[in-house]
């Protein structure tokens, strides 16, 4: 049997030659597959069937990108890739679309619960038809029983791994009404606060076998997310975010995928509603 690793690279060898010519956002796309395929799947295998499970990690990659990074017209073909997979409710593209290239992170990296605290207007709107986009297609591929708790929050936790991936590939710190923060906020509308909610609504039933391990995760979390509010006193005291505290900041967004890297994939593992897709 071949790694699941190995399946995603195949998209990304081919998609990266190609794509990389013309945008330099394909690489950006490509990164963003390998990190989820690296935190939902690290060092496990697939099952025999190679060409079903490729299509199940090729929907969550589209979809996840039509709903955080779509814009400028882009995303038809995966659009019409999901709508032919099955996923119902597939919105047309101009009802998703955003100009303003790098931008459009002002209206999809603020926060997955945006309805309630971070977007307005058509902004909001838009968020809703394409949060949409990734629920329906996780609804697709796995079967959660009627939950739609922990279907939302393993949808989340792929948003927030996105996002952690751009907070990590940053040139320079950017504030919160561009992009999520990465921990350390009073009010916890941030990355490592968001991942302990949805952590603890998605493995709330996690057997006892396995606790230890969600707890190592909660308490590293937390950790960083301590180490990270220091910073963020720093930056408001000062107004401005040094190079050395941004070079903690970034080594902390390492911190965090490291730790999502290492236990994540091994928790899904003995969830029944991963493991009847992927390890059956």
């Amino acid at each position: 049997m071949k790694h699941i690793k190995q399946i995603c690279a195949l998209f990304f060898a081919s998609a990266f030659i190609v794509l990389n010519m013309f945008s330099a956002s394909a690489y950006e796309k490509d990164e963003h597959n390998k990190m989820m395929c690296d935190v939902l799947f690290k060092n496990f295998k697939t099952i025999e069937n190679d060409k079903d499970v490729a299509d199940e990690i090729k929907a969550l990659e589209y979809a996840s990108y039509l709903a955080i990074d779509q814009f400028n017209g882009n995303g038809q073909s995966e659009l019409d890739y999901l709508k032919n997979y099955g996923v119902k409710e597939i919105p047309k593209l101009s009802e998703i679309d955003y100009s303003g290239g790098s931008y459009h992170r002002r209206a999809t990296h603020r926060g997955w619960d945006g309805e309630i605290n971070l977007y307005e207007g058509a902004t909001l709107d838009r968020w809703i038809i394409r949060k949409k986009i990734l629920i329906n297609t996780a609804d697709k591929i796995f079967d959660f029983k009627g939950n739609k708790e922990k279907r939302e929050s393993f949808c989340a936790i792929i948003y927030y791994i996105h996002i952690l991936g751009d907070r990590l590939s940053d040139k320079k710190y950017y504030v919160n009404t561009e992009i999520m923060e990465l921990g350390g906020r009073t009010d916890e509308l941030d990355i490592t606060n968001e991942l302990i909610k949805h952590f603890e609504i998605l493995f709330k039933d996690i057997k006892n076998t396995h606790r230890h391990k969600y707890q190592h995760v909660i308490s590293k979390l937390e950790l960083y997310n301590s180490k990270i509010s220091e910073l963020m006193k720093e930056y408001e005291k000062d107004g401005k975010m040094s190079d050395e505290n941004f070079k903690l900041y970034q080594k902390y967004a390492e911190d965090i995928n490291e730790v999502l890297r290492d236990n994540l994939p091994e928790m899904l593992k003995n969830e029944d509603f991963f493991s009847e897709v992927f390890y059956k």
